[in-house]
């Protein structure tokens, strides 16, 4: 039964949209043209940031990239999105972390950013 005093519909797609946009609240820096998404990895539920659309979010030193991970990963954890995170630009897989574990994939952590070289 929903209440008619709800702020939204309490369908699961609606509940989702609600908590991914919590999510965005909690992490304002986030660049607003990512795309945030959960998919199910077995039976897992996974939190997808693609950054197809802006891919220059990506272009930072490990060592920020890894503390900025935390925040997001830890965020999730707090809305009970996931437990993990996937990092994604486009169908590549950039990053992938959990609470306990950090794998990075491709070209965007610890090289110099193109804004940086002379």
């Amino acid at each position: 039964m929903t209440s008619t005093n709800s702020p939204f519909n309490c369908t699961s797609i609606e509940l989702e949209r609600e908590v991914i946009k919590r999510f965005r609240h909690l992490i304002p820096f986030l660049d607003p043209e990512c795309r945030v998404f959960r998919e199910i990895n077995g039976f897992v539920p996974i939190l997808c940031l693609d950054f197809t659309a802006c891919p220059q979010a990506l272009e930072m030193n490990q060592e920020k990239w890894q503390e900025l991970a935390k925040l997001l990963v830890y965020s999730s954890h707090y809305l009970g999105l996931a437990n993990s995170i996937v990092f994604k630009n486009g169908d590549s897989i950039v990053s992938w972390m959990t609470l306990t574990k950090t794998q990075y994939f491709g070209q965007y952590f610890g090289q110099p950013r193109k804004s940086d070289k002379k």
